[in-house]
C-alpha cells in the first residue's frame, strides 16, 4: 500500500482521477480520506510514479508519505 497526502480537496476533484485509478487500480483498491487529504493505492506493482504523475499532470499535490508518523 502507498499512502499520498494530496491538494485534493472536493468531489468534483476527485472526479478528474476517478476513471483512471478505477481501471489503472480498480475500484475498490484506492481510497481518498477528504479529512486528511490522503490518498491510500493497493497495488500488487510499485505505483508512486505513476500515482504521482496522474495527480501532478491534473495540476494536483502529490506527495508519497513513506513514515506512518508523518500523518
Amino acid at each position: 500500500m502507498a499512502i499520498f497526502k494530496t491538494s485534493l480537496k472536493d468531489k468534483q476533484d476527485l472526479t478528474a482521477i476517478e476513471p483512471v485509478f478505477n481501471i489503472l487500480f480498480g475500484e475498490k483498491n484506492w481510497l481518498f480520506v477528504f479529512e486528511d487529504k490522503l490518498l491510500r493505492v493497493m497495488s500488487s506493482v510499485p505505483c508512486v510514479d505513476v500515482v504521482r504523475h496522474l495527480l501532478h499532470e491534473r495540476g494536483f499535490f502529490c506527495e508519497e508519505i513513506t513514515s506512518y508518523s508523518a500523518i
